[in-house]
């Protein structure tokens, strides 16, 4: 549902918000680190291919009002991740929300914090029936924040050579 102000929703501890060329530096850094991308076929990205990444993001937040925003701790700005609202392409009927944090960022509940304040805009302000969460299935820490969130297992699936789960969670 298109929008003519990009979307920024606040939590007790969080400014989900637009990304930014600001971002970019932390961004590509994590994108970079085996670590967080250890559940991605694409491995770590080069610098090209997350400044390509970030480029797409700022677009659909600015063509749909949302996308996969900026996690960004408000006490002190630091960029934790992103984490937000978008349709995937193996599902295009439905919205999918999604997060990935830089490692710093792990442990301390921002995952579950901003995809909730997501949930609840989607929920709510859009008035969203439904809400999936694509993941693999040896991801276990992105699918305990899933089951937090409430959400159950849809569907196992294939796509591309990949076999994913894929959590549902009704509005």
């Amino acid at each position: 549902m298109p929008t003519t102000q990009p979307t920024t929703l606040t939590t007790e501890r969080l400014t989900l918000r637009p990304m930014e060329e600001r971002d970019a530096d932390a961004f590509a850094a994590m994108n970079a680190d085996p670590a967080v991308m250890e559940h991605f076929t694409t491995g770590p990205l080069d610098r090209e291919a997350s400044d390509r990444m970030l480029a797409k993001m700022r677009e659909h937040h600015l063509r749909e009002g949302h996308s996969l925003a900026a996690v960004e701790r408000t006490a002190d700005g630091v960029f934790l991740g992103f984490a937000g609202i978008h349709r995937h392409h193996w599902y295009p009927d439905d919205v999918e929300i999604g997060w990935r944090l830089a490692p710093h960022a792990w442990g301390h509940g921002y995952a579950t914090e901003a995809a909730t304040a997501w949930m609840e805009y989607a929920f709510g302000e859009l008035g969203l029936p439904r809400l999936i969460s694509i993941t693999i299935p040896a991801n276990t820490r992105s699918i305990a924040v899933m089951r937090r969130l409430g959400f159950t297992l849809w569907e196992e699936a294939t796509h591309e050579g990949l076999d994913v789960v894929v959590y549902a969670r009704q509005g």
